[in-house]
């Protein structure tokens, strides 16, 4: 998964001793992967096993636990009837008892059905299920092998009257949620172990590998053309190196006969930037799970606990809002290395700011602090990108930084919910400020400070921008294609969809498993959706595709609101944004060439950020106002609405691109 800086040269397809294509092979072959298969199996059967076992010996234990718990949820509906019966209700004249089960149910997720019967059976209130779907499961034999645990508790009444006893059923399948909790563990943590590995070994492979044995290439080349121009430039200690190292010297020798000056050839370590902004977001997001109880127990002793992490929280998002227009706008004359390092180090200040802010005034600014630094070394990370890629391969390049990206979002919120639970938060954001640190040192090996050589750009004058903000076809990507995206994302994903599902009664590990769906499938799917992109050099189509998929999803979870449902949406709208977002980056420089030429690509990049994050800011609160409104459900079809509008409207203004744009982005 590297791109080369010139994307002319096609190495050629390896073959195998045997005269096959390697690349055709499904899984790749020796004793190593057999040795590693087998190791991987047998670990996740020996976890799965323990799990199982574990479960089995703690279930009596929790069958007491779920009996214990259903009796008090019994005395709470009886002492409910009780109070009715004195106030004179005659007992088949009391309502409100589904609503009462409802309530109980939302504190209680395995609480399947309460009812009140008389001694003859007869059901007199009921709730959760039917009247006749609880009749047939409390005539169903007792045993381990019936759904529910039903309870039942007497309530005796007065001389004359009959005793009636109140029943509730609890769902076996419950017995078993701790290892089914356990299993999804696992899952999660056998995927950001093999992603983390990934990571390592592709930047390693790459740097120590693909890159010097790319150059040599290129100068083995030369030197069979009987050319004598290039030098092998990619230092490395290795075999490599020192093999390259000897042909060097003899091109030297040849070059002096033939009296030419061979300069070092190297490639732009693209790969290294993956890395760089995967650390960036990882220092940011270790601290996720916490930093809402942690802002609200610093604030507390000034405002509301809750307002003052809302106000804490609302400061780092603008600080980022309008710091990376800022940033674009000077990128190109501080460079992307000098920039990052800036960023890096000021997020390390504030995330250690933020472990030992003792109130809301210092807390405000070192979050605030920490928001310039992520901005900045955003900026940096994507305007190297930028420089290092051409028309023909610049969303694969965005695509590669945007999946370092979401890797860290996935892995960040689960390591930094293992560090906080045995360290605590004060240690959560030094191990944040840590690999903010290493961030800085690494960026001097992973990050070149000029990349194209180039002297910065004009500064644009004002008819210049009057031009670009003029550009009808980057008017309608930015108002129905960027700012949907961003403003959909943060008040679907982020808002609506942790709250509905813990509404319907998933767990917050559940909610958790969902939401990183997002991360999951954008990872799996950007690098495919980014490749196709760059081959077809169509990238108003790619944004097209996205915003479909977006509203297709929520259409679907707005119109059906079930946990399977929205895990579907979830997963299109990474999806969504694996295949939009990159593609909107190249598109907006594409549609704003004759701008770009001459004044460099800042001042766009500029504008198309800081509508992103107006439209991201937006989110939440157009979410929350429509929650109010007409419920959370509506919402979520609304959000669609609005999805399916701003796609079709993009479709309609866009115009298509010309086939000699296709042609001139094809041929770099």
């Amino acid at each position: 998964m590297t791109l080369s800086a010139n994307p002319d040269t096609k190495p050629d397809t390896p073959t195998s001793p045997h005269g096959g294509n390697i690349r055709s092979r499904l899984f790749p072959k020796g004793t190593i992967w057999i040795l590693l298969l087998f190791s991987t199996i047998s670990l996740c059967i020996a976890l799965v096993g323990i799990s199982w076992r574990a479960a089995e010996l703690a279930r009596a234990d929790l069958q007491t636990e779920i009996r214990e718990k259903a009796g008090i949820e019994a005395r709470v509906l009886g002492e409910k009837i009780e109070n009715a019966l004195r106030l004179g209700i005659p007992l088949r004249e009391i309502v409100g008892f589904e609503t009462v089960v409802y309530q109980l149910r939302n504190g209680d997720p395995d609480l399947v059905f309460a009812a009140i019967t008389d001694k003859a059976g007869d059901i007199l209130h009921a709730g959760g299920l039917s009247s006749d779907e609880i009749a047939t499961a409390l005539k169903a034999p007792s045993g381990n092998d019936t759904a529910y645990i039903v309870t039942r508790l007497d309530l005796p009444r007065a001389e004359g009257q009959d005793d009636i006893e109140v029943v509730l059923g609890h769902a076996r399948a419950a017995l078993m949620r701790p290892v089914t909790d356990n299993l999804y563990d696992i899952a999660i943590i056998f995927i950001i172990t093999l992603a983390l590995s990934f990571e390592l070994m592709l930047l390693v492979l790459t740097v120590n590998v693909a890159l010097p044995v790319r150059v040599a290439r290129k100068v083995l080349d030369n030197v069979r053309d009987r050319k004598f121009t290039l030098l092998h430039g990619q230092s490395t200690h290795d075999e490599i190196g020192q093999f390259m190292e000897r042909i060097n010297s003899l091109i030297n020798t040849t070059a002096k006969k033939v009296g030419t000056h061979p300069q070092r050839e190297r490639e732009v370590k693209l790969i290294g930037v993956r890395m760089l902004a995967f650390m960036f977001v990882l220092a940011e997001e270790l601290a996720r799970p916490i930093m809402p109880a942690f802002f609200s127990q610093v604030t507390s002793h000034s405002i509301d606990g809750q307002l003052g992490a809302g106000v804490v929280m609302a400061v780092h998002l603008l600080m980022v809002a309008l710091a990376m227009p800022i940033c674009s706008l000077f990128q190109e004359q501080v460079g992307s290395l000098r920039m990052y390092l800036c960023g890096a180090f000021l997020a390390t200040l504030g995330l250690i700011g933020t472990a030992f802010a003792g109130g809301i005034w210092d807390l405000v600014l070192w979050r605030a602090l920490s928001g310039i630094g992520y901005a900045t070394t955003f900026v940096a990370c994507q305007s190297y990108v930028l420089d290092a890629t051409n028309d023909s391969n610049r969303t694969q390049g965005t695509a590669m930084m945007v999946s370092g990206i979401m890797l860290a979002d996935i892995c960040g919120p689960a390591i930094g919910g293992i560090v906080a639970g045995h360290f605590g938060p004060d240690m959560t954001f030094i191990a944040g400020a840590t690999i903010a640190f290493l961030a800085v040192l690494l960026a001097f090996f992973l990050m070149d400070n000029m990349v194209r050589g180039k002297t910065p750009p004009p500064i644009p004058t004002r008819a210049a921008l009057r031009a670009m903000l003029g550009n009808r076809r980057l008017q309608v990507l930015i108002l129905f294609a960027a700012i949907p995206a961003k403003l959909i994302l943060s008040g679907f994903l982020y808002y609506l969809t942790p709250m509905i599902l813990l509404q319907s009664g998933a767990t917050t590990a559940e909610t958790g498993r969902v939401i990183m769906l997002y991360g999951l499938v954008a990872i799996l799917t950007g690098w495919a959706a980014a490749k196709w992109t760059d081959k077809n050099q169509n990238e108003t189509r790619a944004v097209g595709i996205g915003g479909g998929l977006t509203a297709a999803g929520l259409l679907l979870a707005g119109w059906l609101p079930e946990y399977a449902l929205f895990a579907v949406a979830v997963a299109l709208l990474g999806l969504a944004q694996a295949t939009s977002i990159p593609a909107q980056l190249s598109a907006s420089l594409k549609l704003s060439k004759d701008f770009t030429k001459d004044h460099g690509t800042g001042p766009v990049l500029a504008v198309l950020r800081l509508a992103e994050r107006l439209g991201g800011a937006a989110g939440p609160l157009l979410a929350a106002g429509l929650t109010l409104l007409v419920g959370t459900t509506h919402a979520v079809l609304i959000f669609g609405a609005f999805a399916a509008v701003s796609v079709l409207c993009f479709e309609l203004l866009i115009g298509h691109v010309p086939p000699e744009q296709k042609n001139e982005g094809g041929t770099k």
